[in-house]
């Protein structure tokens, strides 16, 4: 072992900690976990340390621009190494540790580069192409984030929802999140709609992981409130502790497994810790003591990792300081390297995947479509009924498509827009959804990723504002952040303008247009009158 007085003298007092405490690890008896899956445990959580710790260097040499990090949570590495690599994985953007154990399970995969080139903005970066330092690979099935609170959650219910109707291929949709984003109504929604799903006796093969590092930002989430919370899902729940890696293995694997078979959800409740603040720009002197950074030393989850493989006899602690630091040098040079690669030259590359839909494509499209069917009539009909002659045409084409809202199926829709549908198609064409408008937006975010062609309705246009930033954050984004390899092929329908004389259109129908109008990467349709509905439809 180096003496630490032969360390770089550039070490974060974090790494002089991880180093210490790996240098004087003996032999003991932990949990047996098999040696190849420790190894691949212990080297993914030490990339994606060192790639925070690079990210902070890249910075304040003028290089990097994203500084939000795992460190501390890199027990999810363990989440992922218990679960298939073709299970869908939405992740927090504190689940490095998940995706890097992610890549390492699919031959040919490099985490690491993939990392820095997101954090440089090369336009190699393979997911987002140089926008922005997401997590997303397309062959690793993981879909990329924003890092709105919680936004993804209704994504990946709907998704498991949706990719249940295979019931022979099995998959469980991973979805992780942070104990803050907890109490923000987007996840709450979402649990509830999962609950509701499983309830109603329907699968909904998701798991969810709630990386609790007791923190949003600054303030504290109170002792002992996200495991009370948690406890009260109505669903299965385990909670572990992130420096128990052999743990964390297990009941992953547990869950999993329950999920998998029951096709129910299930939470695993992760607790960890964070190191380096919030980001790079976060004081966290500010508002946490230095005895209480340094406590949080002692639940480092790479030194449980690094006793795994100890205690089996593969190596000395000696042995993962001399890796580590070899690591460190391999990385940033890496990162050196890359700074030859390619950035974008101009805003329009920035924005080519949210750029409009090509008119002509559109117009011979609608042309082809107009007039089919029972669309096809002679009669005059009226807006409700051109819509309702249309979504019948778009069933009957495609069977992929699928309308659904609140009371779209039985009643027919509040202004009858699909009435006889349901009995035409059936209840899982044409779909009665609960009473909220993030799930009805989270089931076409998922049915569009998995393939499908939903057509949700909002009922009244005042009733989309609690849940437009399911539209704005995380519809009209998924091309740019994927750079088009992930996109969301769907058609809300909302009415909107006019009500009940006398009933203002602040609960109904109001004409907040402008909230929908300037967001890139969504198209808005207006008919002026019943004809033009059809094709535009």
């Amino acid at each position: 072992m180096s003496e630490p007085s032969n360390w770089p003298d550039d070490l974060d007092p974090l790494e002089e900690s991880l180093l210490t405490r790996l240098g004087g690890l003996r032999p003991g008896q932990s949990r047996a976990v098999d040696p190849l899956t420790a190894a691949t445990l212990f080297e993914s959580q030490v990339a994606s340390r060192l790639l925070d710790h690079t990210a902070r260097w890249l910075r304040a040499d003028g290089h990097g621009y994203y500084t939000i990090g795992s460190a501390g949570h890199e027990s999810n590495a363990a989440v992922a190494l218990a679960l298939r690599p073709s299970d869908p994985a939405l992740l927090h953007y504190r689940s490095g540790g998940f995706y890097v154990a992610r890549a390492s399970q699919v031959a040919g995969h490099d985490a690491v580069g993939d990392v820095l080139r997101g954090m440089l903005a090369r336009t190699t970066d393979p997911i987002s192409g140089g926008r922005h330092k997401v997590f997303g690979h397309r062959a690793l099935n993981v879909i990329p984030q924003t890092s709105t609170i919680a936004s993804h959650l209704p994504r990946a219910v709907g998704l498991a929802q949706w990719g249940a109707r295979d019931a022979g291929r099995g998959d469980v949709v991973v979805c992780s999140f942070g104990d803050a984003s907890l109490n923000h109504s987007t996840a709450q929604g979402a649990l509830n709609w999962a609950q509701h799903t499983a309830h109603r006796g329907d699968p909904v093969p998701v798991l969810f992981v709630c990386e609790d590092n007791g923190l949003g930002i600054s303030v504290p989430s109170p002792e002992g409130w996200v495991a009370d919370r948690v406890g009260r899902m109505g669903m299965e729940v385990e909670s572990v502790e992130g420096d128990d890696p052999a743990e964390v293995l297990a009941a992953t694997s547990r869950l999993s497994g329950h999920v998998r078979e029951q096709r129910r959800p299930a939470l695993l409740h992760l607790c960890c810790v964070r190191y380096l603040g919030h980001a790079g720009s976060d004081a966290e002197a500010a508002y946490r003591t230095t005895s209480d950074v340094r406590a949080d030393y002692e639940r480092d989850p790479i030194v449980g990792a690094g006793r795994l493989l100890v205690d089996a006899g593969e190596c000395a602690g000696t042995d993962l300081v001399e890796w580590y630091l070899s690591q460190r040098v391999e990385i940033r040079e890496r990162a050196l390297a890359l700074l030859s690669e390619p950035e974008f030259e101009s805003a329009t590359q920035v924005m080519a995947p949210l750029a409009a839909p090509d008119e002509a494509r559109v117009a011979t499209h609608a042309t082809a479509f107009h007039g089919s069917g029972r669309g096809g009539s002679l009669e005059p009909l009226t807006l409700a009924q051109t819509v309702n002659a249309t979504l019948s045409d778009v069933l009957a084409a495609d069977e992929g498509a699928v309308v659904f809202g609140e009371d779209v199926g039985r009643k027919g829709g509040v202004y009858g827009v699909t009435r006889g549908l349901q009995k035409e198609f059936g209840e899982a064409r044409v779909v009665d959804t609960l009473l909220d408008e993030q799930s009805i937006l989270g089931l076409a975010l998922g049915i569009a990723v998995g393939g499908g062609l939903p057509i949700p309705e909002i009922q009244y246009l005042a009733y989309l504002h609690n849940a437009e930033d399911q539209l704005r954050g995380e519809a009209a984004s998924l091309a740019f952040f994927s750079n088009g390899q992930f996109t969301n092929p769907l058609v809300v329908r909302i009415a909107g303008y006019g009500y009940q004389q006398g009933f203002g259109g602040h609960f109904h129908n109001d004409n907040a247009i402008a909230v929908l109008r300037d967001i890139p990467g969504l198209v808005i349709a207006s008919p002026a009158r019943a004809s033009d509905a059809p094709a535009m439809l």
